[in-house]
């Protein structure tokens, strides 16, 4: 749960930082605080610190903390670094492990709003590692956040915008989650990030997800799209998870993205879904659904090779289409889409079933 202040608290903290609101910080300068301190200006720590309680550091409106390379050590609850809604903060280049949040908001009301950037940080074996979401209840005091070239590892939870919350990740890695980015009736992007042994990876929930040229390795499961989330995946690679992308209950468009040695690549849900210009290689199956769809959903243009099944969906549904796809090698159906919308140029080579498509022409591909 998000660190809150109390009324009074609040109060206190607003007294308190009344200079600091009048004009900006002063520079950054080295210092060794004590646990449970209101920074209020931009701070490099000079040494590791270890907390009995929590929370570790507090940031004013405005400021900013540089860890040095150095540690904030919880004690297991409490939260690491709390951020003033207000104003422009920053916290980078260093490690906040052992709390139940790594860094959260307090409402600072006082002074507008402003964006937190994450950079070059290290979050490790907290409950929580960053916490960016809106108000519950009411989405307010929500803190654009955006975290570039830092490592989320044995967290509960990594990330997470709920209550219309927004992030914005790049050049991240993510290893050894439970969770590594929640989207909860939020909205985020992710591009060029690393996801490796996350129970799941990216879970949109009544969410915006845009995930770009990121690489998902051995996750269980590496995005998963419900309650109306629109998920967009572009030029993604998934290698060996049990499921890539299952898109549950939620809209979702994959293109030119790349899935090798998945139990499962792509699992459509209920809502419309596309499925284009993908390579599917060694999958379990390639595509495949959870039952008949609601809205209609479109599969083409896709390579499907060596897999288990190319693409298997049964029961019939006609509100798919399928067209365009080059399915070859695979042990056991090429196409199996009884009462799909065939859009034509199936081609087929070397599937292990006869005939390799059902629902669908395919006709003989050549050996190129």
């Amino acid at each position: 749960m998000r660190a809150r202040a109390g009324l009074a608290a609040l109060a206190a903290l607003a007294l308190a930082l009344g200079a600091v609101l009048a004009a900006p910080p002063a520079s950054a300068s080295s210092a060794s605080p004590a646990c449970g301190d209101t920074l209020t200006r931009d701070t490099v720590l000079a040494a590791d610190l270890t907390c009995a309680d929590g929370p570790g550091l507090r940031l004013a409106p405005g400021v900013s903390l540089d860890l040095g390379g150095h540690t904030l050590r919880g004690p297991g609850h409490g939260v690491g670094v709390e951020v003033a809604t207000a104003g422009t903060a920053a916290v980078r280049g260093g490690t906040v492990a052992g709390w139940a949040t790594g860094v959260g908001t307090v409402v600072v009301t006082s002074a507008p709003r402003g964006p937190l950037a994450v950079d070059r940080m290290t979050f490790r074996d907290n409950a929580e590692g960053l916490d960016v979401s809106g108000e519950p209840g009411t989405g307010d005091h929500r803190k654009v956040t955006t975290v570039t070239a830092s490592r989320f590892a044995g967290n509960g939870t990594a990330v997470l915008a709920a209550w219309f919350g927004t992030v914005r990740v790049n050049g991240t890695t993510f290893a050894d989650n439970a969770t590594a980015v929640v989207l909860d009736g939020g909205g985020g992007t992710v591009t060029r990030s690393r996801f490796v042994r996350n129970e799941l990876a990216v879970a949109a929930v009544e969410a915006d997800a845009d995930v770009s040229g990121s690489t998902f390795v051995a996750n269980t499961v590496g995005v998963r799209a419900a309650y109306g989330a629109m998920a967009t995946l572009r030029d993604d690679e998934f290698v060996g998870s049990e499921v890539a992308v299952d898109a549950e209950t939620g809209t979702l468009t994959v293109s030119g993205s790349r899935f090798t040695a998945n139990g499962t690549g792509v699992v459509l849900g209920l809502l419309a879904s596309v499925v284009e210009g993908s390579t599917f290689q060694a999958n379990g199956t390639g595509v495949t659904h959870r039952g008949a769809w609601r809205e209609a959903s479109r599969i083409e243009g896709n390579v499907l090779r060596l897999n288990g099944d190319g693409i298997h969906l049964d029961p019939a549904d006609p509100l798919v289409a399928i067209g365009g796809n080059d399915v070859r090698h695979n042990a056991r159906w090429g196409v199996h889409a009884p009462g799909a919308t065939d859009l034509g140029g199936n081609v087929a080579r070397g599937n292990g079933y006869r005939p390799p498509c059902l629902g669908v022409v395919c006709r003989w591909a050549s050996r190129s």
